[in-house]
């Protein structure tokens, strides 16, 4: 007997890849109308669900032979280098900074995601 997995089919997997990045998009818009201390509270735990959902994402491209895993992991180093670069800064307190790196995020993580093509 054959169980169909929804992560092996494309377009059930992109669309579960499009809403766990519409969440993340909505978490970092609620961090943002927090105060600057919540903000670099909360900062650091938007920073692992980017981290945890980018692996998935990985993962998923590599079940599907997405040709586009390589490029893809290359975008995601650099978000991912961007984040942990200033992430000290922000927890030490400078929320201007953690601001401007939510709003990069936010625009980031919003660019319509389709298996086959890189970020860039």
């Amino acid at each position: 007997m054959h169980f169909h997995q929804p992560d092996t089919d494309p377009v059930t997997a992109c669309a579960a890849v499009r809403h766990r990045r519409a969440r993340l998009c909505a978490r970092i818009e609620a961090l943002q109308a927090q105060s600057d201390d919540v903000f670099v509270q909360d900062f650091p735990a938007v920073v692992a669900a980017v981290e945890a959902d980018f692996r998935r994402e990985e993962a998923l491209l590599e079940r599907l032979g997405d040709a586009c895993l390589h490029p893809r992991r290359a975008d995601y180093a650099v978000v991912l280098c961007a984040l942990h670069r200033t992430l000290p800064q922000i927890e030490d307190g400078d929320a201007v900074l953690g601001r401007q790196v939510a709003d990069a995020l936010g625009a980031v993580l919003s660019v319509p995601w389709e298996a086959g093509t890189p970020l860039h």
